[in-house]
């Protein structure tokens, strides 16, 4: 069978205009242009959790405001006026580095792999009957999806529980961008990254990217999280020390321990 996608989409509520922050900005003068710019960057940054940023080469780029007004297709004016106003309102946060967080985003983020829409496809075919057309390729006969399904399920519980420092030549491959969602998933899941001093540091610990590989910075929020330092601080500290020690691979740790091993 082919290569499992993943495919992401808004998930809005019936009472989504109804909300008053999304009121409000309807209210304003040019309100709709603000709300239509407003979900395309929530589109924008669907695979990311949130996050709008570039990537340039190895190296993490802000959005300018006349760049995001190029990708939305939207007034350059209308641009400055709505970032303005949805830091105001708190529906986004600028930080020093320029990276550009949608607070409300995870609330909103629905995601489906193919073989998943194809069950589901099913399940409604199965319920209507003749209503409606057979929606299954013949190529995917039932146990065969029921199979996959139970497999990607599998799998994503594996992911969730394994300690990341086992993919290390699995994550090392990975293309910059990646690696960034990679750490904010598994960061994200030990810290508060709503909170602004808490989201400030992982932008810091995630720059160490340009200096380290990933296992070792994977390496560090581990070693924090065995020791019971829910600190972020701690982490940025260790990764300091580490660059300043050239520690820059797993394979440098491995080295010095079986250097420590032979002296002894």
């Amino acid at each position: 069978m082919s290569k499992n996608k993943k495919y992401y989409w808004l998930k809005l509520k019936e009472n989504f205009f109804e909300d008053d922050t999304i009121s409000f900005l309807e209210e304003q003068e040019n309100g709709k242009e603000y709300c239509l710019f407003y979900l395309k960057l929530c589109l924008k940054s669907l695979k990311d959790n949130g996050i709008l940023v570039r990537t340039v080469g190895n190296t993490l780029m802000p959005y300018k405001p006349e760049k995001l007004a190029e990708i939305t297709k939207t007034n350059i004016d209308t641009v400055q006026v709505a970032i303005k106003l949805f830091t105001d309102i708190g529906l986004i946060q600028i930080f020093d580095t320029g990276v550009i967080l949608l607070n409300q985003i995870t609330e909103l983020v629905g995601s489906e792999t193919d073989k998943a829409e194809l069950m589901r496809k099913k399940r409604l075919h199965d319920k209507m009957g003749n209503i409606v057309t057979p929606l299954l390729p013949k190529c995917y006969p039932e146990k065969e999806i029921e199979k996959e399904i139970n497999k990607e399920i599998d799998i994503e519980k594996e992911n969730k529980n394994r300690n990341p420092i086992t993919n290390e030549n699995e994550f090392s491959a990975l293309d910059f961008n990646k690696k960034c969602t990679i750490l904010k998933s598994y960061f994200g899941s030990h810290f508060n990254l709503k909170d602004e001093k808490i989201f400030s540091d992982f932008n810091k610990i995630t720059s160490y990217l340009n200096y380290l590989d990933i296992n070792v910075i994977l390496k560090a929020i581990n070693n924090a999280l065995e020791n019971k330092i829910i600190n972020t601080k701690y982490i940025i500290t260790t990764l300091e020390n580490w660059k300043s020690e050239n520690k820059i691979t797993i394979s440098d740790f491995k080295k010095e321990k079986k250097e420590n091993e032979e002296e002894f």
